[in-house]
């Protein structure tokens, strides 16, 4: 009887998603006639008919009350008033909000305790798949049994091939010809063999693709009945009515992705609501409208599935947040307090910037729920600032949770897989032209072939590690074959690249990827094995992490085995070679300017719009920078400013900085001089060989 209950709740789902879209479709579609009035009561009594089956007396309660409500107006006595309607849409966000069961969040754990896993997917759960795909499903199978019959008609003809040479041998029968005979019948049957074989091949790739096509379905289908239960939390929570957008709704991925990103959703939108809800005297101040919006937005970016949350808010509290932060102990009082630094704590466990909790917010969960159900798929997620007001929350993970394109190399004993979208570039590394630079065994890359955009002629130190040294080797050495290392060049977030060395690289292909922690393997590194028919599985690495525990290693490079062949000193591969600038300029078209200046000269250049997304570069680039050339007048931090903050790091005192501004008063010179910096130049007398000249001075 249980299973028989969990099939028709699950039949249910589908059922009442329905029935609420129909209504929901009729309301925003204008006046309402009598034909539409029919339609929402049919709809509605069938919705109470099929909650009494489930045993949901919740849901059966209020469609009946709005059937009655409804059953009023069917005769056309009455005439159809706002509050019918208010009523109607009501009873619709009350059976999604029960349905979506979002009442009140989990509570924080005690200290140890591990935290609910999320809600799954019910077992038998129900999709709809349009006829045309399953017509191209049947139509497919139906090639297949042709083909089928065709392998068997060829084995037939072989089988009576083998029974007629049988019966020919003699000593009347020709060799010659006999053999003659037989070869020109079995050319005959290679050929329709090779035929067959090749529709078994294409009609395989089709039955591929279209059960893939299945099992993607639109974002609408998952997210699509949100509204209601977001505006039902808004009115619960005191908030009115609120506007909800839906974006990018055609948009299609992997179900179970699709499912798994549902509550770290809907914990957005409650977190949305929460905290960046606003009275409506405040919205009128600011020229924003008078009902607050919501947005839902999904949109793919190559293999990589975006949803994003934002509102129209107040924006990200970046006091409350370093605040809390420090008491949690996350960040010294004294350090810096960059937006992109404080909006990544928000995701950790009971961070919440909330002084009390209630029903539905306050402790501290919902954030770092979001953040774990990302990781879970092997994705991201971040925070922002809006524009021109309120927050974006963005979760970012692959299309597909159980295929992935992978490139498949052998590092040690091991077979593991690299997914592709990290890959900047594969490449044959002689070992003579391997150097070490600042403690690192590094090789020089041509830029332009690892990413469009490189400067011309300019080339890039890239670090190399042996990929062996992460997966249980941590004294690896650099595996040399033919006198060469075959690297795998992973870009990095902030625009540098790191390489990893591996013994052999064997192929790229479509994995069908199982989760790795029933097998026991370290699930932050290894999240995934692949099972390639008839071969060893495939340990399916996260780049992410493995790039955070190369860096946490101190970044650092290989080494060859044995004191003959040890890594050199330097040589060609003096990182002066290719200086690295940051330019740091609020205008788009000052930087460009400088950007093509130095680049055609062949600097590598990154740039940054102010002071503070320049600390945060200097902080967090892997790619030693060489100079800074800095506007002074910038929002946020100025370039004063941000010579102050050079100049008092150790860590990056050593850098030159020169002022580059339309400031030339006396006193500004002599303060920025004074403050430290190598140069001060006037952009109102700029000449680009001024400019040139004075790098190559201070380098």
């Amino acid at each position: 009887m249980e299973a028989l209950r969990q099939e028709l709740l699950a039949v249910f789902d589908a059922e009442y998603r329905d029935h609420l879209r129909v209504v929901r479709d009729i309301l925003a579609a204008g006046p309402l006639d009598g034909r539409g009035i029919s339609e929402i009561f049919r709809r509605v009594h069938s919705l109470k008919g099929a909650a009494r089956v489930v045993e949901r007396a919740d849901i059966e309660t209020i469609a009946h009350a709005l059937e009655s409500r409804l059953f009023g107006l069917l005769d056309g006595q009455q005439s159809v008033t706002a509050e019918d309607l208010t009523a109607i849409g009501t009873a619709m966000d009350q059976i999604d909000a029960r349905m979506q069961d979002v009442g009140e969040p989990p509570a924080e754990p005690e200290p140890g305790a591990v935290s609910p896993p999320a809600r799954e997917e019910p077992a038998d759960s129900y999709v709809q798949v349009p006829v045309s795909r399953l017509d191209a499903l049947v139509g497919v199978v139906h090639d297949m049994m042709g083909i089928a019959e065709r392998q068997e008609r060829l084995w037939a003809d072989l089988e009576d091939l083998t029974a007629t040479a049988a019966r020919r041998v003699g000593p009347a029968t020709d060799p010659a010809v006999e053999l003659a005979r037989l070869t020109r019948a079995l050319s005959a049957l290679s050929r329709e063999r090779g035929r067959i074989a090749g529709q078994a091949d294409r009609a395989m790739m089709r039955l591929d693709e279209e059960v893939r096509a299945v099992t993607l379905v639109p974002a609408g289908t998952v997210f699509g009945s949100l509204t209601g239960m977001v505006r039902q939390i808004a009115r619960e929570h005191g908030g009115g009515e609120v506007t909800v957008r839906l974006l990018g709704m055609e948009v299609r991925a992997d179900r179970r992705v699709m499912q798994a990103l549902r509550d770290p959703v809907i914990h957005l939108l409650r977190n949305a609501i929460i905290h960046g809800l606003e009275s409506p005297a405040r919205r009128q101040a600011e020229g924003k409208p008078a009902e607050p919006v919501l947005t839902l937005s999904v949109r793919m970016l190559g293999v990589r599935l975006l949803v994003s949350v934002s509102d129209d808010g107040r924006g990200p509290d970046l006091e409350a947040i370093a605040a809390r932060a420090v008491r949690q102990g996350l960040m010294q009082p004294d350090d810096p307090r960059l937006p992109e630094t404080l909006l990544g704590m928000v995701f950790a466990p009971g961070f919440s910037t909330r002084v009390a909790a209630d029903r539905i917010a306050g402790r501290g969960m919902g954030l770092s729920v979001v953040a774990e159900a990302a990781r879970a798929l092997q994705g991201s997620v971040r925070m922002e600032a809006g524009s021109p007001w309120g927050t974006v929350v963005t979760m970012a993970v692959p299309v597909s949770r159980r295929q992935r394109t992978t490139l498949v190399v052998e590092a040690g004993e091991m077979t593991v897989g690299l997914p592709g979208r990290v890959i900047e570039r594969l490449t044959r590394v002689r070992q003579a032209d391997v150097r070490m630079v600042d403690g690192r065994a590094c090789f020089a890359l041509d830029r332009r072939r690892v990413a469009a955009g490189g400067g011309a002629g300019a080339a890039v130190l890239v670090p190399v590690a042996p990929l062996a040294a992460f997966l249980g080797q941590p004294d690896a050495a650099l595996p040399v074959h033919d006198g060469a290392l075959s690297v795998v060049v992973l870009g990095m977030a902030d625009g540098g690249c790191c390489g990893f060395a591996v013994d052999r690289m064997r192929e790229v292909r479509t994995l069908h990827i199982s989760d790795a922690e029933a097998v026991g393997l370290d699930s932050e590194l290894i999240p995934g094995v692949g099972w390639p028919r008839g071969d060893r599985p495939v340990f399916v690495l996260s780049p992410d992490t493995l790039l955070e525990r190369w860096q946490k290693a101190g970044a650092t490079g290989g080494h060859f085995a044995g004191a003959d062949d040890a890594v050199p000193e330097g040589g060609g591969l003096a990182p002066r070679q290719v200086p690295t600038v940051l330019v740091v300029d609020d205008s788009i078209t000052t930087r460009t300017l400088q950007k093509t200046i130095l680049q055609t000269h062949g600097y590598d250049v990154l740039l940054a719009t102010d002071g503070v997304e320049a600390l945060s570069l200097l902080h967090r680039s892997s790619r030693r920078i060489d100079v800074i050339v800095t506007d002074v007048e910038m929002p946020r931090m100025d370039g004063f400013a941000l010579l102050d903050a050079v100049r008092s790091d150790p860590r990056l005192s050593r850098i030159p900085v020169v002022l580059m501004t339309s400031r030339n008063e006396e006193a500004d010179i002599r303060r920025g001089l004074e403050g430290g910096a190598r140069a001060y130049v006037t952009k109102q007398g700029f000449e680009q060989g001024e400019l040139l000249d004075i790098i190559r001075g201070v380098l």
